[in-house]
């Protein structure tokens, strides 16, 4: 009953924000962005939409919030006449994969790929399109110039984060275990976990190679450098909050030790920053992170408070 209420509340989150951005509290879909030659980002309405144009068609890493099927499609359609072909999402949540559906009742038939812990939580909720292929730890898609390579090391965000690599753009799309250059915000229902978030990282860090851009999974377009720094940012964070529990001490000291830290400033602003969704600034999400290390730390039920959200907007008429 717990992994479906807390599921429950990711889902009524996401379709929060969705009514909201409609309202104009929260950034709507914002003009198609070139990354590399034949790479682009959608920002707005959910996670970032990431276009790879191949030979044959376009391929979608992630799909927004739920009614965003058409506008993504129109931004597709500024920078090619092809298809969309094929759908991967990086994890299960309803801002990364709501709009699945509704894009291939728009374009027709397309296959869609997932990791096979997402595959299984995307089969159990309404109204999303499931996965045709999923992966265990990696997978390849097409060759040459239109290579994907998929990967998955490990629990971080959830149990199913993919890490989404194009070979010939040197560019990786990385999901929410990278999102907003700060700790991400962890799902335990979803299998997530913020001990284990370093290790994944460091996995990624280690073993794909021939990388220069990473998109994150909500925010901006990060340099290989800037990844490693984050790595480094969660490796630190697990260790001060197993050195300050050994002490006895608190997530709120582990936080402060932390910023005694300079080179961690960039993670730890204390600005809302525009366009971050159900509220909170980078402090705050450190401030997170570390009790959800904390209560791993401990054996506890992990449990976690993501901030304000908007008030519910009514479904569209045709929903309800």
């Amino acid at each position: 009953m717990k992994r479906i209420a807390i599921l429950g509340s990711i889902v009524v989150a996401g379709l929060t924000a969705a009514g909201v951005s409609a309202q104009g509290g929260l950034p709507g879909i914002e003009p198609i962005e070139q990354v590399s030659d034949n790479v682009y980002k959608i920002f707005g309405a959910g996670g970032n939409t990431v276009v790879f144009v191949r030979s044959d068609g376009v391929t979608l890493v992630d799909t927004k919030l739920p009614g965003n099927g058409q506008a993504i499609l129109d931004e597709v359609k500024k920078v090619t006449d092809k298809p969309v072909t094929m759908i991967v999402n990086t994890h299960s949540h309803p801002d990364h994969v709501g709009s699945n559906t509704e894009i291939e009742n728009l374009a027709g038939h397309m296959e869609v790929i997932a990791q096979a812990n997402s595959a299984k939580r995307m089969e159990d909720l309404p109204n999303v399109r499931a996965p045709d292929k999923s992966f265990k730890d990696k997978m390849t898609v097409g060759e040459g110039s239109d290579e994907i390579d998929l990967y998955y090391f490990g629990a971080g965000h959830t149990n199913g984060d993919a890490f989404v690599v194009f070979p010939a753009e040197r560019t990786m799309a990385a999901g929410d275990i990278m999102a907003w250059y700060m700790a991400p915000l962890i799902d335990p229902a979803s299998g997530g976990s913020m001990l284990a978030t370093p290790v994944t990282l460091s996995e990624a860090q280690d073993t794909i190679k021939g990388v220069d851009k990473v998109i994150e999974g909500h925010g901006q377009v990060r340099s290989w450098a800037e990844f490693r720094s984050y790595v480094s940012f969660h490796r630190a964070l697990v260790d001060i909050a197993r050195q300050t529990l050994a002490r006895d001490g608190t997530p709120e000291q582990a936080l402060a030790a932390l910023e005694r830290n300079p080179s961690f400033t960039v993670f730890l602003g204390d600005k809302l920053l525009k366009g971050l969704e159900y509220g909170g600034t980078p402090k705050s999400r450190a401030l997170i992170g570390l009790n959800v290390a904390f209560q791993e730390l401990k054996g506890e039920p992990v449990t976690t408070q993501w901030g304000p959200r908007p008030p519910a907007a009514p479904a569209p008429a045709e929903q309800q």
